[in-house]
């Protein structure tokens, strides 16, 4: 969903594609065509979520939430305006706790990005540019509604290097940002060290550019993972990789459906897009058996902020295998999974939370 200083949106040409769910029944999207954007066309399951619940969040004070996350029965939200607070809300004892990260104080940071984990009680946050990631302790936060976050990993950051996003797997913390070579930073956790690795996907469009202008263009690039498994996903790219014993990577499977029209500045490292380039891969979450990706398939130019409306969500395995497309009866936002339950942020009108059973999903071989 993160769309940095250097990403700004500009004008191109219309896309349209149909996809056929069943027999008779057609559906038509503002996306690209066909012939261009295969990406239905790679799942043979096609199912129909519908909403099972939803959550007031102005009723619980939480008013501008951009994202949400979902952990040891806690919603996590945070917005990108006004304090840029995050909100715990607590689903057992339906109490919000509001920590305020942004400032100068003590363990505080000018910006922060969400560190993903697969440690089950922790939430974890960083100061990217510092190379900080804090904690909250979420069983302690059940216990007492004053826990505050705390440091847990300083990140040894090259002079000169921008990481912008962290994924933490067991013995190693990943990153992507901009590098003056590779794609992907690898932290040891054991031994304290770090490695930049791997290439950019392998299109003519890019091949010319220089690493720091590919790490503008792929700053959009999020994450998630298990112990074996690193999954990349930008525009209409996914990457799934594996994680060898030594933390490197080993490229084991790509859908590289499409890339946009873009253009890069012959100083600096500004990147545009046009404006009717369809909005693609807005989110990305798992669980043990699969990997979900929230996906839009609309324009800017013709939807506006629709746009960020995601009515698509696409399933693999961990191999990369495609499993179903879900058509969603309520757009999405962002989204976050837990319990087998996906709980997915709508920002069409005020910002609501819709639960949506993955009870049909999991049941699938």
């Amino acid at each position: 969903m993160c769309w940095y200083v250097f990403l700004v949106f500009s004008t191109l040409k219309r896309f349209k594609m149909r996809l056929i769910i069943s027999i008779l029944i057609i559906f038509s999207f503002s996306a690209c065509s066909s012939k261009d954007d295969p990406i239905f066309l790679d799942f043979t399951q096609v199912l129909d979520l519908q909403v099972a619940d939803s959550l007031d969040l102005e009723e619980m004070g939480i008013l501008n939430p951009y994202y949400i996350h979902y952990k040891d029965s806690f919603l996590i939200f945070h917005s990108m305006v006004g304090n840029r607070e995050l909100n715990f809300w607590n689903l057992r004892t339906n109490l919000v706790t509001v920590r305020n990260v942004i400032g100068q104080g003590a363990d505080e940071m000018p910006q922060y990005v969400v560190s993903q984990t697969n440690c089950p009680t922790f939430f974890r946050f960083a100061d990217y540019r510092r190379g900080k990631i804090y904690e909250m302790d979420l069983d302690r936060l059940q216990k007492d509604t004053a826990t505050r976050h705390s440091l847990v990993y300083q990140l040894p950051i090259e002079e000169g290097e921008l990481p912008l996003r962290f994924c933490e797997m067991g013995n190693y913390i990943f990153g992507i940002g901009l590098f003056s070579e590779g794609r992907i930073y690898v932290f040891d956790k054991r031994t304290q060290s770090a490695k930049i690795c791997m290439d950019y996907p392998s299109h003519e469009r890019i091949s010319s550019l220089d690493y720091r202008h590919k790490g503008a263009l792929f700053s959009g690039t999020i994450m998630t993972g298990n112990q074996n498994t690193l999954v990349l996903a930008c525009f209409g790219l996914i990457d799934f990789y594996e994680i060898l014993p030594d933390g490197s990577l080993r490229l084991k499977r790509e859908h590289h459906y499409f890339l946009p029209e873009f253009q890069t500045a012959e100083i600096g490292r500004a990147v545009t897009f046009k404006r009717d380039d369809i909005y693609a891969i807005a989110g990305i979450a798992s669980d043990e058996r699969f990997v979900y990706v929230l996906y839009s398939g609309k324009n800017i130019k013709e939807r506006g902020i629709d746009a960020y409306n995601c009515p698509h969500l696409l399933v693999y395995d961990w191999e990369g295998n495609p499993v179903a497309h879900c058509l969603l009866s309520k757009s999405l936002y962002d989204f976050s999974i837990g319990n087998g339950m996906l709980y997915g942020l709508s920002r069409e009108v005020n910002p609501i939370v819709y639960i949506y059973s993955l009870k049909d999903i999991l049941q699938m071989k």
